[in-house]
């Protein structure tokens, strides 16, 4: 009987092994292709993002400026992305589970190419339109800037209405792209990385027109985002957090909510241009509404201290100040959802959200009607 059952046991293990080794060589791989000049004897890191972050999933050495990645399928929506040491900017693709190939030159990482899917033909197509109205607007912007300083304000208005117009096209343009792709994995990529052009309502109508199978890590993380927008909307009540001030002490925003009658959380950096051409505006606003009950402060993204301080004092910004220096990781840029800056928050006594995105006249507006 023994010896049955040892048989037994030695069959099954056998069996056992054989299956392990029939699943192992049935797995499904494809091939990731790199030849990219000027990247001989170079690092090259293919990475995949899970759980909305970039893990390392493979490494080599480039040899002749070649190496191959022999990467195991899954979801076809899985993103990827290619790392070059010493290269600032890493090329992404979503690959479909299809044999890929990146070319190019290191040294121009804007004209590399990458091919194999129908995902990353569309999003070149894509990538081509958008850049058409990229350089209109920038083209537009010179001119701007140059016919500022002549002072002809005629000419001034005819260019701010052109490039309002092509604005107006390119955010139609991604608007008829988002609607054709709505069944694609691809338009939660899209959508997530135009983001910052949309109020909440719009994207979450956009959200609910798409009708799509595989969810991406970008249906992950622009449903994180519309979450995040949802919890600090008009109505709600404000989110607190603290960071330190120019002289190195902590501040709360709760420490500030209902000592005034409104409070503005301004978001900016020294950085940022529109910023500090909008700081001005803001300095008038809160000089004439302080004493009646209007109080701001201000939620820098910088990185360097120094720059942060000089900047407040230079736009003369009087008001409270924080930050954490962690650029656009600042952990209340984030709570707030800002993917863009100037970006504000104002604040009742009550510690309600009763706007946001005020500039301009429309943030002295909004003031006066509460405030006079």
């Amino acid at each position: 009987i023994n010896i049955k059952i040892n048989v037994m046991k030695t069959r099954l293990l056998t069996f056992i092994i054989a299956t392990i080794a029939l699943v192992s060589c049935n797995k499904s791989t494809f091939n990731v292709n790199v030849e990219l000049q000027n990247a001989e004897g170079k690092m090259v890191y293919l990475k995949k993002m899970l759980d909305k972050e970039f893990v390392l999933i493979d490494s080599a050495v480039m040899q002749d400026n070649k190496t191959n990645f022999i990467v195991e399928s899954g979801n076809i929506a899985d993103y990827y992305s290619i790392s070059i040491e010493g290269v600032k900017y890493p090329i992404n693709f979503f690959s479909e589970n299809n044999n890929m190939s990146i070319a190019g030159d290191v040294k121009d990482n804007k004209n590399i190419s990458v091919t194999g899917s129908n995902a990353q033909e569309l999003i070149k197509e894509y990538n081509n339109e958008n850049k058409k109205f990229y350089n209109q607007l920038r083209e537009l912007g010179q001119q701007f800037r140059e016919v500022s300083q002549r002072g002809n304000q005629a000419e001034l208005e005819r260019i701010e209405n052109e490039y309002n117009q092509v604005e107006k096209n390119q955010n139609n343009y991604i608007s008829l792209f988002l609607t054709k792709n709505s069944n694609n994995f691809i338009a939660p990529y899209i959508l997530y990385n135009n983001r910052y052009n949309y109020e909440l309502n719009e994207l979450e109508d956009y959200v609910n027109n798409f009708n799509i199978k595989v969810e991406s890590e970008f249906s992950k993380l622009l449903n994180d985002y519309i979450a995040i927008l949802q919890r600090v909307d008009i109505g709600q009540t404000f989110i607190d957090f603290t960071q330190e001030t120019p002289e190195g002490d902590l501040m709360s925003i709760s420490e500030l909510v209902g000592k005034s009658k409104l409070l503005l959380i301004d978001f900016w950096a020294s950085w940022c241009g529109p910023c500090r051409a909008e700081n001005p505006n803001v300095v008038e606003v809160y000089n004439e509404y302080h004493e009646k009950g209007f109080d701001i402060i201000g939620v820098s993204l910088d990185m360097e201290k120094d720059k942060w301080i000089e900047a407040i004092e230079k736009d003369g910004l009087i008001w409270h100040n924080i930050s954490d220096l962690k650029y656009w990781n600042n952990e209340g840029a984030k709570l707030y959802g800002v993917s863009s800056i100037p970006s504000n928050v104002l604040i009742d006594k009550n510690g309600i959200i009763i706007a946001k995105n005020l500039r301009g006249e429309d943030l002295r507006n909004k003031v006066e009607e509460i405030l006079k």
